[in-house]
C-alpha cells in the first residue's frame, strides 16, 4: 500500500520507528506488571505532552471511550464499574458537529462506548462561542475536540477558543 492519506487506522495507523520496535523487542519476553508500567508511561507522556499525565491505548476511539469514562467517573472506583450505566453521574459529552466524523468508526460512537450522551454544537460548518457556552451544563462532564483532516476546517472554533470556552 502507498499511503497518501497520512496516519490513518485502516492503513495500520502510524509505522513503527526502529527505535519502539527495539525497545517492544526487549520486552515482549518478559512478564511485566501493567499497572506499574501505565503508571510509568503516564509520566512520560504527561512530561512530553506539558499534561498532567498520559495513558496509551490502541487507537484515537480507545483514547475518545476511555478519556469520557475518566471524565464521568474521576477516581472513584464504584463510578468506574457502573460503567457504561451513566445514572448518577455528569454523562453528557459535548462536541462540535463539524468535528463528529469517521476515521474507521464515527467519533460520537467512541463517546456513547462508555455511556455517555453526544451533545452536538452548532452546525457542520459552523459553531460559535455562544452554543458552545450554552451547551455546557451541569450535566457536562467533558468536551471533545477532534484534531484531524476528517473534520471541518472553517467556521468552527479553534482549540484555543473551543478550552478557553469550556
Amino acid at each position: 500500500v502507498i499511503n497518501v492519506s497520512g496516519t490513518m487506522t485502516g492503513l495500520g495507523a502510524s509505522i513503527v520507528v526502529a527505535e519502539a520496535i527495539q525497545a517492544m523487542t526487549s520486552i515482549l519476553p518478559k512478564f511485566v506488571e501493567i499497572d506499574e508500567l501505565q503508571k510509568r508511561a503516564s509520566r512520560v507522556i504527561g512530561r512530553l505532552c506539558n499534561a498532567e499525565a498520559g495513558f496509551l491505548t490502541a487507537s484515537c476511539s480507545a483514547a475518545i471511550t476511555v478519556t469520557v469514562a475518566g471524565a464521568m467517573t474521576g477516581s472513584d472506583l464504584f463510578a468506574v464499574e457502573q460503567l457504561p450505566d451513566t445514572t448518577g453521574l455528569r454523562n453528557e459529552v459535548v462536541i462540535m458537529t463539524g468535528h463528529m466524523v469517521s476515521y474507521g468508526a464515527p467519533v460520537e460512537q467512541s463517546i456513547r462506548l462508555a455511556g455517555a450522551k453526544v451533545v452536538a454544537v452548532g452546525q457542520s460548518t459552523r459553531a460559535l462561542a455562544y452554543q458552545l457556552a450554552g451547551a455546557i451544563t451541569d450535566r457536562t462532564a467533558a468536551a471533545v475536540y477532534v484534531v484531524s483532516h476528517h473534520t471541518v476546517q472553517y467556521g468552527l472554533l479553534t482549540l484555543n477558543e473551543f478550552a478557553a470556552i469550556c
